[in-house]
């Protein structure tokens, strides 16, 4: 909206969602392989079995648990975020859309990054 002007409160909202969805993506990885290797007494039988198959078998669990933790964390915010002019700092709340009639604006959107 304004030329070469950063909103910090939005930049901070952006940076938190960020950070959380990073610290979400470890649960999976951390989490479900040694569920699944001790719950599941398929796995858990083949393991105690064959004991030289537990790292073949953790390394798979662990990428299949990343590759689909990795993506659901990164869907959990929206990649562009939205906050309200009255929200944002106080140079923003009387901007008006020249497009649209002069009309006040009511929501302002930002990039979240990756």
């Amino acid at each position: 909206v304004l030329p070469n002007e950063t909103s910090k409160i939005a930049a901070e909202r952006g940076v938190n969602s960020t950070t959380l969805s990073r610290a979400l993506l470890q649960a999976p990885v951390y989490f479900l392989p040694p569920v699944m290797m001790g719950a599941i007494p398929l796995v858990k039988n083949a393991l105690l079995r064959n004991p030289a198959m537990r790292v073949p078998v953790t390394t798979y669990l662990l990428l299949v648990c990343f590759g689909i933790g990795l993506p659901a964390s990164v869907a959990i915010f929206p990649q562009m975020g939205e906050i309200k002019v009255e929200d944002a700092e106080e140079k923003y709340h009387n901007l008006q859309d020249e497009k649209n009639g002069g009309k006040a604006y009511e929501v302002l959107f930002y990039n979240k990054g990756l």
